[in-house]
């Protein structure tokens, strides 16, 4: 059972993880829609082929190769930052380390937001929605991953607990 100091603890917790949450929240929900508006962009744009079809495609394959990586990497940093001795210290309160968060998670939305980008620069040298819709559905897929909801940081909140378990986080 959970003392009543224990609750008034998690209610408190809660509250901070909110607060600090909500810059980023409010971030990724504005670079989904972005996503989608370009994505929508994407759909309505008609343009012949700037250049030939095949090579056209072997851009498309090279930009699709380059964007894996970069969604690969973006989750590999996102795991690895996250619960870095480097990165947090023992001392941080939990504030600091949920803004020490909060400026990872902009970094990396902001380097996801590339990814659509990328598919509309596609769309605009004539490549046609059906095969560059990928760029949009997967940035869009990696930024509610990256959304820092309540949920997922109580998550990794425990987890950086265990890695950690003198600190006062």
């Amino acid at each position: 059972m959970t003392t009543i100091a224990e609750y008034q603890q998690r209610i408190e917790e809660r509250k901070t993880i909110k607060q600090e949450s909500k810059t980023t929240v409010i971030i990724s929900i504005s670079l989904i829609l972005s996503t989608a508006i370009l994505g929508l962009i994407s759909y309505l744009v008609k343009i012949k082929p700037v250049m030939g079809e095949k090579s056209l495609e072997n851009i498309r394959g090279a930009a699709s190769l380059v964007v894996v990586i970069l969604m690969v990497g973006i989750l590999a940093a996102k795991r690895s930052i996250y619960y870095s001795p480097k990165f947090i210290k023992e001392d941080f309160t939990l504030k600091q380390v949920l803004q020490k968060w909060r400026t990872i998670d902009i970094i990396l939305l902001i380097i996801a937001e590339t990814i659509p980008i990328c598919g509309l620069v596609l769309a605009f040298q004539g490549m046609p929605f059906d095969k560059n819709f990928h760029f949009f559905l997967g940035a869009g897929i990696l930024m509610f991953i990256l959304m820092p909801m309540g949920i997922k940081v109580r998550s990794k909140l425990d987890i950086l607990r265990q890695h950690f378990p003198d600190s006062d986080i």
